[in-house]
């Protein structure tokens, strides 16, 4: 089992590889991320609330905060994930993005198109932010009973998982 103290070490590892050409999806047991500081703006899903199109629109439309007129569709989800560094109240602008999903196995499991899709994007946000001196992540949190099938499963969308409960050692 990893300690909290292990899973921040790997996760900036993850981060600062994900900011270059390393992968932007990390999977872990690890349950609670640690608090990484006020430069990473961090916002947790659960996977049991975006099982379906429309409820990973409107668990990503709440967490994030995306305006009023998003249209519920790829493009419009597309544009507000390009937008998640907007300056907060205090005029901060984050140096890292990362959306953590809790039981990941249960995300778009009712919609494997959506999820091809979803998991395809991942690079694409990962690229936009890294063009403006940002880092984008993705963390997968599961059970360790899911892990083999949560990572199959990204791995079937041609999309690389990275072992943040090992990342980096030696």
């Amino acid at each position: 089992m990893t300690s909290h103290d292990d899973s921040g070490a790997h996760l900036r590892r993850f981060l600062d590889a994900a900011g270059h050409d390393g992968p932007a999806v990390g999977l872990t047991v690890v349950a609670d991320l640690p608090d990484l500081g006020p430069d990473t703006r961090l916002r947790t899903i659960s996977g049991t609330a975006a099982t379906t199109t429309g409820t990973m629109y409107s668990t990503f439309a709440r967490v994030w905060d995306f305006p009023d007129h998003f249209g519920r569709n790829r493009d419009a989800f597309d544009d507000c994930m390009r937008d998640l560094d907007t300056p907060d109240a205090a005029g901060r602008t984050p140096a890292a993005i990362i959306t953590h999903i809790t039981q990941a196995h249960r995300l778009l499991e009712e919609d494997d198109a959506t999820f091809t899709w979803f998991a395809d994007s991942i690079d694409f946000y990962r690229d936009h932010y890294r063009g403006v001196g940002r880092n984008f992540a993705l963390i997968l949190s599961t059970s360790a009973s899911q892990v083999s099938a949560v990572r199959a499963r990204w791995d079937g969308a041609g999309v690389p998982v990275a072992d943040l409960d090992n990342f980096g050692e030696r």
